[in-house]
């Protein structure tokens, strides 16, 4: 029996809204939904990948582990993204990535083989697919230059940027999504270099800290240094 709420999440993700009623019903009914706790970790890097998996609710961290146990934050998954789908198209078919709990979790683990069945005979799919995986690699890119060609205190900013509302007015507070040292390596920082630069913006009255809430008091200020 279908689980209709596992439906309606699939139904309303980019991958999955276009598929036909009986193929979602279909699919819907391989899928599990698992519950993690914080700090659980969801696979490992070099694991074998045979799921890839929905973020319902929560917050997951993806990182890469260096042979000298130094970790890059790649990205950190917010509810209603999917993730590791991109694996089933690889020729080693293992997480490049490790994924960790970093708040209680619920996420949908789909199985990769039969959403490869799936788009063999569902063209939409493929589409729907496709136009996801190329969003993901333009915002890498742009991920990339902002590492490598912007300053500590230009990311900084525009990283508060992207986590506040467009219509940021002096005042309004900006959620950090998750502890600071993860976002310092997110943000290819060490998080001295973070807690520095945010101390500056405090000083000059840019921003203030309030834990993982940042309350901007200058907007234009946050803006000119993006």
């Amino acid at each position: 029996m279908t689980d209709h709420g596992i439906r309606q999440a699939l139904g309303s993700t980019p991958l999955f809204r276009h598929l036909p009623g009986e193929v979602l019903d279909g699919l819907a009914k391989r899928v599990r939904r698992v519950r993690h706790d914080s700090g659980d970790i969801l696979f490992h890097q070099g694991d074998p990948a045979h799921h890839f998996f929905l973020l319902e609710q929560g917050l997951i961290k993806l990182a890469r582990n260096s042979a000298e146990g130094l970790e890059k934050v790649v990205h950190l998954v917010r509810p209603g993204e999917t993730f590791a789908e991109a694996v089933m198209f690889m020729d080693a078919r293992n997480y490049p990535v490790t994924a960790q709990i970093l708040e209680p979790a619920e996420v949908l683990s789909i199985p990769s083989d039969d959403y490869r069945t799936l788009l063999r005979n569902d063209s939409d799919a493929c589409m729907a697919l496709l136009a996801d995986l190329s969003m993901r690699l333009h915002s890498r890119l742009e991920d990339i230059d902002q590492l490598t060609l912007q300053q500590s205190r230009p990311r900084v900013a525009r990283y508060l940027l992207t986590q506040a509302s467009a219509s940021l007015q002096p005042g309004d507070p900006v959620q950090l999504p998750a502890p600071k040292h993860v976002i310092a390596s997110r943000l290819s920082m060490s998080p001295e270099t973070l807690s520095r630069i945010l101390h500056e913006l405090n000083a000059r009255g840019v921003l203030e800290v309030r834990h993982r809430e940042v309350v901007v008091h200058d907007p234009d200020g946050l803006r000119a240094l993006s």
